[in-house]
């Protein structure tokens, strides 16, 4: 069904246990109506008991003001707000804004039980999650990390249909980059912070909190590092930039995939 985004939400009579607002060029016209306090409201009201909502954020069409504003007015309809990384490019980078009907932690057992049965026309691995640290560890930030980063320095009005904050900032960064993606991720990844019970039940954090916490350390490393490499088609002058990089990121987590796939593909290559 094709529809206005606003317009749907507004006037469907349907609750959704999944609602995603995938991303959209903030700077484009009318899309910034679609970060409003307003917008984010009346998603809340088609969520079923339990229900999600993920707002996809394009960092690299954001400057950090526009996106402290589009936090701050996330938070207002739900206070409990968590954010994922959608996956790790530097040039492209892709924040998930999750809103919950009931705020609910997850079981890590449950999780892998999830992936494991899903009915997905590719298995889940082929979309990055090959088990539950891969899901769990796209964590980025907990609802204080957020609320923080929001209220640093006063500098984020919420975003609401009479002060259309994004509207009017978004375009600048389109026209006039102060910053690369990059950068603007690693700042990013600086200021927020997620810890294990912020996302798991606290039955599971023994098992899991610890492998957990390594995961998002051996994440950040392992971006921090990709800052410094020069793509190459030589396969030996690539594994020769990352090869003690991605050991050193796999020697922290070893349930970290992104480092030890292109390792192997990489050391398989140059045979």
């Amino acid at each position: 069904m094709a529809a206005d985004a606003r317009r749907c939400v507004r006037t469907s009579g349907q609750a959704y246990d999944v609602i995603v607002a995938d991303n959209f060029h903030p700077a484009r016209s009318g899309s910034g109506a679609l970060y409003t306090v307003e917008y984010f409201h009346a998603v809340q009201g088609r969520l079923a008991a339990g229900g999600l909502f993920c707002q996809g954020l394009p960092l690299h069409q954001l400057d950090s003001p526009t996106l402290r504003s589009i936090v701050r007015s996330f938070l207002a309809v739900y206070p409990g707000g968590t954010a994922v990384l959608a996956s790790n490019s530097l040039d492209t980078p892709v924040l998930g804004l999750l809103g919950q009907r009931d705020a609910q932690h997850l079981h890590p057992a449950q999780v892998r039980a999830r992936l494991a049965g899903a009915a997905w026309p590719k298995s889940p691995a082929a979309y990055g999650f090959e088990d539950e640290y891969a899901l769990l560890g796209s964590y980025v930030a907990g609802p204080a990390a957020l609320a923080a980063f929001a209220a640093f320095a006063g500098d984020a009005p919420a975003n609401t249909d009479d002060h259309p904050v994004v509207a009017y900032r978004a375009p600048r960064i389109t026209y006039a980059p102060d910053s690369r993606p990059r950068d603007r991720l690693l700042a990013l990844l600086e200021a927020f912070s997620i810890a294990p019970e912020e996302v798991i039940v606290p039955g599971a954090l023994a098992d899991t909190g610890q492998r957990l916490a390594a995961y998002w350390a051996a994440r950040k490393r392992f971006i921090e590092a990709g800052r410094g490499v020069r793509p190459s088609g030589d396969v030996q002058a690539m594994l020769a930039q990352v090869r003690l990089p991605l050991l050193a990121v796999l020697r922290q987590s070893p349930d970290f995939r992104p480092a030890y796939d292109p390792l192997l593909r990489m050391a398989s290559a140059s045979r």
